[in-house]
C-alpha cells in the first residue's frame, strides 16, 4: 500500500539526507522540492502557484500508482497546508508528516559540514529562509529535533511505514 511521507524544515536540516536513505530503504519515489522548483521550473524566487500544483500533480499521480512518495522541502505552511492536506485526503493508505525543530544556529551548524552545497548559498540566504517552527494547518506533525541523529529518524520513521 502507497505511503505518503512528508519530511518539512529549513534548508540544512536534513531532510535530504533522511529521504535519500527512506527512497533507497523502501523502493519509493522522492519529490524534492527544491528540484522541482530550481532544475525543472528554473524558479529562482518565492514559491509560484505552478511550483506548488506540480509538486502536488507528480505526488498525487505516484500515489494513485500505488507507489509510496517521500517528499521533501521547506514547503512553507501558508503555502502547503492546503496541498498536503489534499494529498493525505486523497489516498487511501497512510500519511506521515515529520517536520524538523532546530535553532537556525543548529541549521547553520549542519549546512557547514556540506561542502558540496556551501558553494551554492550561505549564512546570510539560510537567515532571510529561516523559519523557525511553521507547523501545518490541520495537520499533525512528529517533531525531529536536534538531538535525534539522522540514523535514529529514519529507523523511526522506517517502523512507522512498517518497514521494520
Amino acid at each position: 500500500m502507497a505511503t505518503l511521507i512528508v519530511l518539512r524544515g529549513n534548508s540544512g536540516s536534513g531532510k535530504s539526507t533522511v529521504a535519500q536513505a527512506l527512497q533507497r530503504d523502501l523502493g519509493a519515489a522522492w519529490i524534492e522540492q527544491d528540484y522541482f522548483r530550481r532544475r525543472i521550473l528554473g524558479e529562482t524566487g518565492n514559491y509560484s502557484a505552478l511550483s506548488v500544483d506540480l509538486i502536488e500533480t507528480a505526488a498525487a499521480l505516484i500515489l494513485g500508482r500505488g507507489r509510496t512518495v517521500i517528499m521533501d522541502g521547506m514547503f512553507n505552511a501558508s503555502k502547503y497546508s492546503r496541498t498536503l492536506r489534499a494529498l493525505r485526503d486523497g489516498h487511501s493508505g497512510p500519511s506521515l508528516f515529520y517536520a524538523y525543530d532546530l535553532t537556525l544556529e543548529e541549521t547553520l551548524r549542519r549546512h557547514a559540514t556540506r561542502p558540496h552545497k556551501l558553494a551554492d548559498f550561505g549564512e546570510k540566504e539560510m537567515r532571510g529562509w529561516y523559519h523557525g517552527w511553521d507547523p501545518l494547518e490541520g495537520i499533525a506533525e512528529q517533531r525531529i529535533t536536534a538531538g535525534e541523529s539522522a540514523e535514529a529518524t529514519i529507523s523511526r520513521i522506517l517502523a512507522a511505514a512498517g518497514a521494520r
